[in-house]
């Protein structure tokens, strides 16, 4: 009886060796203790793209009829110290495997797994997967039809119109507002896993979309804390601090925390106005006190001492807004122009760094405002259609009908640049830098980017610009297509411009 059992124990023992050990493998290449099927055919490393590609592997396996099949796929998108092992998906069951690829970009590890059907003992064969997708780099026209809000999406090698479509079903409600680029996103506070989000608004909807995959991570039903009672998207801004967004709806500032969901907005009487600029904070115009403010994180900050040369503070002010534009960062400037209640504007630039944002002053030092201007009434800026600004120098494009005008702080002229063709109406006028501008950075993009609209069809022209500003017309459109373009943003290896 000892005998037998000493027995039993040694058989045991050999067939979990067996087990642990058939295969010995380096990549594909197997060093068997056992006979192992012998199997042609297929790649040590594979490159794809997502919803574009097919994977499709053939292998040839001898004497195939002993076997069973499967094939599994394992993500190397983990965070190896979070003690979780990734869980293979099995992909299809068949020898021949044709899986029409829909993963998140990354690392994977596919797996062929030829089992024995005598004695039940699988060999796995593995390959390296590498997913790309070609939402990452290229053009995004933020467009509209008067109903729905989409993305034209342009690639060096092609397109796909109505990108939100494309991935989701379909795109938001409403007319094209704004979209910004936004950095390590993440859906949960503790997450390790990072991607990045284009946050797109319009006159009625929200939404927040992977880059990476196209797909929609939260809409206006799924992003508040407490859902507003009024939805009325009017401005969105990412912040110089990446952590958070903000966002201007029906007059309140709300803020993300990132891996969190919009915040309900401080305690306040302000009620904010859709026209807003982006340095060291967010800047804002308050329609009830008349008065620039800002807003740190999620705390609104009053102006400090103005520093003003010509006695108009931006407090308690006759004026409203037309247009601001801010340079966070490198330049760390903001345009602002208002309009005063006899028709005239008045043109500030601002100190954008954090000090004279968040209230500080210092004795007998302009801090906030470093210049300013009146300007007539009668200038082409006041009655503008679009209005837009340079990152690098304080020159100002606006158009009027179809005719595109530069004018600059110091002495604002009015230089026509270009006319284009009779029934287009400009639309958007940007400049897109890439990268976001530092010192000693080398642009792989440097554009005026003007948008224009005509009988139900956009065009797009990307403009080079001169040291002294101007531009020259172009012989043809860079891009086309149908809609109304209202915001344009340029991905370069899944990292975006800034919105100015």
């Amino acid at each position: 009886m000892i005998q037998m059992k000493k027995l039993h124990i040694l058989i045991l023992g050999l067939l979990i060796l067996f087990t642990y050990s058939c295969v010995k493998e380096a990549g594909n290449e197997f060093k068997p203790d056992l006979p192992v099927p012998v199997v042609t055919g297929y790649e040590k490393t594979y490159a794809i793209f997502t919803y574009r590609d097919t994977l499709k592997i053939n292998p040839v396996v001898e004497n195939e009829s002993k076997y069973d099949f499967y094939w599994t796929i394992f993500s190397g998108n983990f965070n190896v110290f979070a003690g979780v092992v990734p869980k293979g998906d099995t992909i299809s069951r068949t020898k021949n495997l044709s899986y029409p690829v829909q993963l998140n970009p990354g690392p994977y590890t596919l797996v062929f797994n030829v089992k024995n059907k005598q004695t039940l003992v699988t060999q796995m064969v593995t390959s390296a997967i590498s997913v790309s997708t070609l939402t990452m780099g290229g053009w995004y026209l933020l467009k509209d039809d008067g109903a729905k809000t989409d993305f034209d999406f342009i690639y060096p090698s092609g397109r796909i119109n109505n990108w939100m479509a494309n991935f989701n079903g379909m795109g938001l409600n409403g007319r094209s507002i704004k979209s910004v680029f936004a950095g390590s996103f993440k859906t949960g506070l503790t997450s390790s896993d990072l991607f990045s989000v284009f946050v797109v608004i319009s006159d009625q909807d929200a939404g927040i979309f992977r880059i990476d995959n196209g797909k929609k991570v939260m809409g206006i039903e799924n992003m508040f804390f407490t859902r507003p009672e009024v939805i009325r998207p009017q401005n969105v801004f990412q912040p110089v601090n990446n952590g958070i967004i903000h966002l201007i709806n029906d007059g309140k500032m709300y803020v993300m925390n990132k891996g969190a969901l919009f915040a309900n907005p401080p305690v306040s009487n302000y009620k904010l106005s859709s026209i807003g600029a982006m340095g060291a904070c967010t800047i804002v115009f308050d329609e009830n006190s008349k008065s620039v403010i800002t807003v740190d994180l999620s705390t609104y900050k009053t102006l400090g001492s103005t520093g003003v040369t010509d006695g108009t503070p931006l407090k308690n002010m006759n004026a409203e807004p037309v247009w601001m534009a801010g340079y966070a960062g490198f330049r760390s400037i903001a345009l602002t122009l208002f309009r005063r209640a006899n028709g005239e504007g008045y043109l500030a630039r601002l100190n954008a760094t954090y000090g004279p944002l968040t209230g500080a002053t210092y004795s007998g030092v302009p801090v906030f405002i470093q210049d300013s201007k009146t300007v007539p009434q009668t200038h082409g800026l006041m009655t503008a259609d679009v209005i837009g600004g340079n990152h690098d120098s304080d020159y100002i494009y606006y158009s009027k009908g179809n005719k595109i005008y530069l004018t600059d702080f110091a002495s604002l002229p009015e230089n026509l640049q270009v006319t284009l063709p009779e029934g287009e109406i400009v639309t958007c006028i940007q400049h897109i830098k890439y990268p976001q501008p530092f010192s000693g950075a080398v642009y792989t993009v440097d554009y005026l980017a003007i948008a224009s609209y005509n009988n139900g069809n956009y065009k797009v022209y990307l403009h080079r610009i001169s040291s002294i500003g101007t531009i020259q017309a172009l012989a043809q459109p860079t891009f086309t297509g149908q809609g109304r373009i209202s915001c344009i943003n340029y991905v370069e290896n899944g990292l975006g411009n800034r919105t100015y």
